[in-house]
């Protein structure tokens, strides 16, 4: 484990930024990517260190995270591997440091108060709007159709730990017309229903709903924007509505088409390659941290840079429509 000291005007400075990403082994290469892009995203405007998170060594993943801690860092990135992630929201928590997660799929580390910030698919963030959504509504009864996928198992996880949400596993593979009825008949008690995936079997699901006349709302997460999905479901959009992070972060399905070949343009010239995903998480996560650090107060910038773009989007004929 390495510390990179800058000395400057003759007194010694640490990084304002650190970084724990699996910078050796197999996983090395997502390393590599995910700082191509933050590297691609600060250009210079602030120093980090990156620490590698599982090192071959004996000592303790806490107490790695620790000694990061005792550096007086500004904001903490990572760590990536999931079996690091709770201990170190945890540490976070209790010293008050400001962590962001780039790549978490467990959505209960959103609990963790204004310290940790799950930032990968916003899929805690798009949570809490869509149930802010529901109450003002006056609407929190609907259902939850799950995937037994780590996305679809974590947002089940959450929903049954804090709301209670009735939750119904998707079934593999195509569904029948009597399959379909009996779902219909299992859920007519309820106001709407949320797809926590985009996978094909949600897909066969929604369609096999909908052409049975299912008529209720349904709501689903910015994933099922990929063109590939939109051309499955095309005609049977009706009281269809999208969870979504709105034309700010490079990953996001609604980004503006010229700004995103401009983005790859430019990397393409930098690197002499196409910007892979973890590429663009790095990216997202580099622009946000970048902008956070200029604000006058980092966690509330973080808060409302979340809450504030994250939208209900209705799709209809005439295209996205913001529901108020």
């Amino acid at each position: 484990m390495l510390f990179t000291l800058f000395l400057l005007g003759g007194r010694i400075y640490s990084p304002p930024v650190y970084l724990i990403l699996p910078d050796s082994g197999d996983l090395k290469i997502l390393s590599e990517e995910f700082l191509k892009g933050f590297s691609f995203a600060i250009k210079d405007e602030f120093d980090f260190n990156v620490i590698d998170e599982d090192p071959d060594t004996n000592v303790e993943f806490s107490k790695i995270y620790e000694n990061i801690i005792s550096k007086n860092p500004k904001i903490i990135i990572g760590p990536i591997l999931t079996k690091h992630q709770k201990i170190s929201a945890e540490i976070s928590m209790r010293n008050k440091i400001i962590q962001i997660l780039p790549i978490t799929y467990d959505v209960s580390l959103g609990t963790f108060g204004n310290y940790v910030y799950p930032f990968n698919f916003k899929i805690y963030m798009e949570l809490q709007k869509f149930l802010e959504f529901l109450r003002e509504n006056g609407d929190t009864n609907f259902v939850l159709f799950y995937e037994s996928t780590i996305n679809g198992l974590s947002i089940k996880k959450f929903l049954d730990s804090y709301y209670s949400v009735p939750t119904i596993l998707v079934k593999n593979g195509k569904i029948s017309k009597i399959e379909a009825s009996e779902i219909i008949n299992d859920i007519k008690g309820y106001n709407s229903v949320l797809f926590s995936d985009n996978g094909l079997n949600s897909i066969n699901l929604y369609l096999a709903l909908r052409s049975l006349g299912y008529k209720k709302n349904v709501y689903v997460f910015d994933n099922w924007l990929k063109e590939d999905v939109l051309n499955k479901i095309i005609g049977m959009t009706e009281k269809l509505y999208a969870i979504t992070l709105q034309n700010i972060t490079y990953s996001s399905y609604l980004l503006k088409l010229d700004r995103k070949f401009k983005f790859i343009e430019d990397y393409k010239k930098f690197y002499n390659s196409e910007p892979s995903m973890a590429a663009l998480i790095g990216y997202d996560t580099g622009f946000l941290v970048k902008l956070a650090l200029k604000s006058n107060d980092i966690k509330e910038y973080l808060i409302s840079k979340n809450q504030s773009y994250i939208k209900i989007l209705k799709l209809t004929d005439r295209g996205f429509e913001e529901v108020k």
